[in-house]
């Protein structure tokens, strides 16, 4: 039994010297998460003011409305990327349909896809990708586009897209 436990114990050691470094960034990720959980941006949209979260982080982004069980009309969550590109969409792990409105770096619209619905379980997820590069998207509650009259070409003004500080 001594020799089994002095043989396991530097193994134990290595493990742990290699798990600290894991732990301590999975920490950081989730402080950096909260921080931009609490960035928050009005846009306007057709005429239409929007109180979006922002979602800056791949992380945040992957995990993007999933993390929300429902949406006011004038809430929405707002992708903001590094590089304008044919980002995709899908609907995986969301709980209620939504609008998608790519954005481009002028803030013109240039797709829009609406009544999104989320993926049904073990069926595969379809992605939504513009023909155009687009820096920022903007999810809403479904229907939002039909409602308002949000059409491609429309502007979003750039200056109305601001971070509130918390």
């Amino acid at each position: 039994m001594k020799q089994i436990i002095s043989t396991s114990f530097p193994c134990l050691v290595l493990f742990l010297l290699l798990l600290i470094p894991i732990v301590y960034n999975g920490f950081e990720g989730v402080k950096a998460q909260q921080q931009e959980q609490n960035q928050t941006a009005l846009v306007s949209v057709g005429g239409v003011n929007v109180l979006t979260s922002l979602s800056t982080t791949p992380d945040s982004q992957a995990k993007g409305l999933a993390i929300k069980d429902s949406l006011k009309e004038n809430e929405g969550m707002l992708f903001i990327f590094e590089l304008p590109q044919k980002h995709s969409f899908w609907m995986k792990d969301m709980k209620f349909p939504i609008d998608i409105i790519w954005i481009n770096s002028t803030g013109k619209i240039v797709h829009i896809e609406k009544n999104l619905q989320p993926c049904v379980f073990l069926m595969p997820c379809t992605s939504y990708t513009p023909n155009d590069d687009s820096l920022y998207v903007l999810e809403v509650v479904s229907n939002f586009t039909n409602k308002f009259d949000i059409n491609i070409g429309d502007a979003v003004d750039s200056k109305v897209i601001k971070q509130n500080q918390r």
